[in-house]
């Protein structure tokens, strides 16, 4: 049965299956909290590139660096595939979208042709944001921790985490 949370009540009709009146509408967030605090609901989203930047922090704190670096650059990649994908949308050209999935060799920003395809579609020229430099090493360390085994050291780290979580905020 579909109908709004915010409809008349009076004016609903009864389940087909059980007759009942009485209706039940749920929220399902990606992940987050909801929390009721003096009578008032509030609902906290964490976006999936969010929680796994949380992730990453949970890593940090237990000393497994390399890993953690990892799991920041899957945040940026998923917030870049989303942020593709709104504005497919937005164009019109939704329909592209797994055309593009076939194309490209993932939705890592600093892979030239990952980035010069996304500066196209949105008009976005993301090398020139403050946070680029950064992220452009905080790649080429994730490269070396994945393919050659480097250990990232706690600077690095919490580098590689800022570059992330600015990237991540910047594509949200």
């Amino acid at each position: 049965m579909s109908e709004a949370p915010s409809e008349d009540p009076a004016q609903r009709k009864p389940c087909p299956q059980c007759g009942s009146m009485a209706r039940r509408f749920s929220l399902q967030p990606e992940t987050g909290h909801i929390s009721l605090v003096g009578g008032k609901v509030t609902l906290v989203v964490t976006t999936y590139p969010e929680a796994l930047l949380t992730t990453a922090q949970g890593l940090i704190a237990s000393g497994e660096f390399s890993i953690a670096v990892v799991v920041a650059h899957m945040a940026c990649e998923i917030s870049a595939e989303r942020a593709l994908s709104r504005t497919f949308a937005a164009k019109g050209i939704g329909y592209l979208q797994e055309s593009v999935d076939d194309l490209l060799p993932g939705y890592n920003l600093a892979n030239d042709r990952v980035r010069n395809f996304y500066n196209a579609v949105t008009g976005d020229q993301i090398e020139k944001q403050p946070f680029w430099q950064a992220f452009k090493e905080s790649a080429t360390r994730r490269n070396q921790a994945v393919h050659k085994g480097r250990i990232v050291t706690k600077g690095e780290v919490e580098a590689s985490y800022k570059a992330a979580s600015d990237l991540v905020a910047y594509l949200k």
